[in-house]
């Protein structure tokens, strides 16, 4: 029996799968020439995908790490920074390459979307962990 989209809860893991879904969607976007002429790859294309995997991969460096201590808190809620961080600098050249090569407004708005809901995902889980008591 499933449970109504309402009353599910988001998980930690929800991030890193919303991610990951993030990084999919992006190397699949830039690897369509139709988006992005292959002369573009090296230039703009490469450095969002580079975004899209960094995300993903500070998000499992974040993950990995179980609180005990101040010290793992503070490296923890590091990682989540620079994913955070590292969403608005792709939002940024989702604008641009939108602006320069014209990508349909569609695709435009179902990948920021996805770049959003990271966003929202990320902001939760570092209030969840402001709010967690060291043992």
């Amino acid at each position: 029996m499933s449970v109504v989209k309402s009353q599910r809860e988001e998980t930690k893991l929800t991030v890193i799968t919303k991610a990951n879904e993030l990084t999919a969607y992006t190397i699949k976007i830039c690897s369509n020439e139709k988006n992005f002429p292959k002369r573009y790859r090296w230039c703009i294309t490469s450095k969002i995908v580079e975004s899209a995997i960094s995300i993903s991969n500070d998000l499992i460096r974040a993950n990995s790490i179980y609180i005990q201590s101040v010290d793992d808190r503070t490296l923890r809620s590091k990682y989540q920074k620079e994913a955070l961080t590292e969403t608005y600098a792709l939002l940024n050249m989702i604008n641009i390459a939108y602006q320069t090569f014209g990508i349909d407004a569609n695709r435009i708005k179902h990948w920021t979307q996805l770049v959003n809901e990271v966003q929202s995902l990320i902001r939760s889980w570092r209030k969840s962990d402001a709010n967690r008591k060291i043992n």
